[in-house]
């Protein structure tokens, strides 16, 4: 899979983006290559031992987080604006990111992807009606059982699905990506 990913998906291609000291560059299979390892290794040890129960609670923690990322990452090459600004009680203008779940309603995004894409990104990352991994494991509401191989699974299917979009191209730097989108 990982192999897949890099030839035939966005993450395996360098991002560079601008940051306070100057420049970074970072591709998405560095960051989610872990988790995906370590899940082939308890999947291995699962389908050779019938007594063994893989534990997946590291795999998902990672891969929920760093696909909030993607999309935010999605988001940012497609010109939709991942922050707001508020004042606060002293009119101070403050920064924020918005959340998953304010990227996810974007109207923008309505273009990018597939109407049943983004339906399952939504019932798997955030809706409280579906399964809401995003909320539940960043804020620690996820049950032990609830780390399961079939959402484990999911996630893995939320990777397929974002990965088939490409927004990247190689050497472009995220700020000449949302340039050319002007």
């Amino acid at each position: 899979i990982i192999s897949y990913f890099e030839k035939n998906s966005w993450y395996g291609k360098d991002i560079t983006k601008r940051v306070t000291s100057g420049t970074t560059t970072y591709n998405w299979l560095n960051l989610i290559a872990p988790s995906l390892n370590n899940y082939f290794n308890q999947m291995q040890i699962y389908l050779a031992e019938a007594t063994y129960v893989p534990n997946f609670i590291l795999e998902m923690d990672s891969l929920v987080l760093k696909i909030e990322g993607l999309i935010r990452d999605i988001c940012t090459f497609s010109g939709v604006t991942t922050f707001y600004q508020i004042k606060d009680k002293h009119s101070r203008t403050v920064v924020r990111e918005k959340d998953i779940n304010w990227l996810l309603r974007e109207d923008k995004l309505k273009s990018l992807f597939d109407e049943d894409d983004l339906l399952f990104f939504k019932y798997v990352l955030v809706e409280k009606a579906g399964l809401n991994l995003r909320h539940k494991i960043a804020h620690c509401l996820i049950d032990y059982s609830e780390y399961s191989m079939e959402y484990m699974h999911l996630l893995l299917l939320v990777l397929f699905r974002l990965g088939k979009y490409d927004f990247v191209k190689p050497g472009e730097t995220v700020e000449e990506k949302i340039e050319n989108i002007e």
